[in-house]
């Protein structure tokens, strides 16, 4: 792994993340997903949560594909990264097909999990910064 993005400050601008976006996308895209890796890009998910803009249409294509083959719904720490990745990005694509294959599930605790997603975020998961329009 070239960089240690939780090593990277909390607070960026959404241009720095992009390079690093980039960089991910660029390193891992094709190459075996796994939680460490996951862990990785949940660290530059969180970063550009605070900045309170939408990630780059090409940039969230790509990691939208890289999340979809990541997903296994065997693994409740899988799953439950990928959300909160998800969640960070606001990801409407790879949030829907993961509500809408919850039925599929076998184990309960990921059930569980999707489950109290879906009723947190369905309704922001399109426009997540909706409620800083009340201040």
């Amino acid at each position: 792994m070239n960089t240690d993005y939780k090593s990277l400050p909390e607070s960026m601008e959404s241009s720095e993340l992009s390079e690093y976006f980039n960089e991910f996308i660029d390193e891992y895209f094709d190459k075996p997903k796994n939680l460490q890796t996951l862990k990785q890009l949940y660290e530059l998910a969180y970063r550009q949560w605070d900045t309170y803009e939408a990630l780059d249409e090409n940039i969230e294509k790509k990691l939208e594909d890289y999340l979809m083959s990541a997903l296994d719904f065997k693994s409740l720490e899988l799953v439950d990264t990928i959300l909160s990745i998800v969640e960070n990005l606001s990801m409407k694509n790879v949030f829907q097909y993961i509500v809408g294959q919850k039925d599929n599930v076998k184990i309960f605790a990921i059930k569980e999990l999707i489950e109290e997603a879906e009723e947190e975020y369905s309704d922001s998961i399109d426009d997540p910064y909706s409620d800083l329009d009340d201040w």
